[in-house]
């Protein structure tokens, strides 16, 4: 691949399976395909997460990324759904998963599962793969992280994990700790969540019950209602104001510092830039939305630099 002096990025959204809508994005986006993956003579692609669960086609997912990112033609971070299925697969040192084999989250990752079943080998291969992804990055000018950012779980992670990926000593490590380590790595990946009330329930897409909910990260919650602090859910919620006693403060992410791109939020048509330093692209893919990719130019964020590409409903047969 051939570099310029300053390289420019394409930062795209949540995947979950849809490989054929991923080919048709980077084609559209002037990316050739290869012997050794898709490339741009003149830019890098860099993928947010959630490249597995929900959608048809795991492996060719899997092996599209994976070819761009050790050609060196693009970057990744894990999102929440890598995490969840390298948890599922991985034992601590007793022999539990550590993540328990019960129907819930043997659910939420069934289309992996069921690819994955098909083919240990494969399996194992991108399992060891999706371990030597980094959790976040700081590229030219701009962060990327699946679901947000914040600087102190961010210090955390890189003073008890240098190397910022997931591997099972790590994984092992922190399920068995459930500590800050933890809790860190679960704010980063499945962003800052709200606690409802006891006798308030949510149930989510598959039927289970929900005791929390996806907030803004970068706003107060404070003389706001349920309803105003959410962000990218379908439940119904209250719109009266959150009674004092259970508002708590959230560290602001800074206006003045660097763009943030982030996707986890299946925001739909409001993805793309939702304040001057903080970018979604999450188009909602797997719930029938389209699959999004921002072009990084280095200049202030701009929704016009956002593409959007409706999913390939026809998957031919390999």
């Amino acid at each position: 691949m051939n570099q310029s002096d300053e390289d420019v990025y394409d930062i795209i959204g949540d995947i979950h399976g849809e490989a054929e809508t991923l080919k048709k994005l980077l084609k559209s986006l002037g990316y050739n395909d290869s012997e050794e993956g898709f490339f741009h003579p003149e830019r890098k692609a860099v993928f947010v997460g959630d490249f597995v669960d929900r959608g048809p086609q795991i492996f060719e997912t899997l092996k599209i990324v994976k070819k761009m990112v050790t050609s060196n033609n693009a970057y990744a971070v894990v999102g929440n759904h890598e995490l969840n299925v390298l948890a599922y697969y991985t034992k601590d040192e007793d022999g539990a998963y550590l993540r328990d084999h019960n129907l819930k989250n043997k659910t939420q990752i069934k289309k992996t599962y069921e690819e994955f079943k098909i083919d240990k080998e494969k399996r194992k291969k991108y399992l060891k793969w999706l371990r030597t992804l980094p959790i976040f990055l700081e590229l030219d000018g701009f962060r990327v992280v699946h679901a947000s950012w914040d600087d102190k779980a961010v210090e955390l992670i890189r003073r008890e994990n240098p190397e910022n990926r997931l591997s099972k000593k790590f994984l092992r490590r922190i399920y068995f700790e459930r500590g800050e380590v933890f809790n860190a790595l679960m704010l980063l990946l499945k962003g800052r969540e709200f606690n409802m009330p006891d006798d308030m329930v949510l149930k989510d897409g598959y039927g289970f019950k929900r005791s929390a909910y996806r907030i803004k990260w970068w706003e107060p919650m404070q003389g706001k209602s349920f309803n105003d602090i959410s962000f990218g859910n379908k439940f119904k919620l209250p719109s009266y104001t959150i009674p004092i006693e259970l508002c708590y403060d959230i560290p602001l992410y800074p206006e003045s510092d660097l763009p943030v791109f982030f996707g986890h939020y299946c925001l739909n048509e409001k993805a793309g830039v939702i304040r001057n330093n903080l970018c979604c692209v999450d188009g909602c893919i797997a719930n029938g939305g389209v699959m999004i990719a921002y072009r990084w130019d280095n200049k202030k964020l701009d929704q016009s630099n956002l593409i959007r590409i409706e999913k390939v409903k026809k998957v031919e047969a390999f």
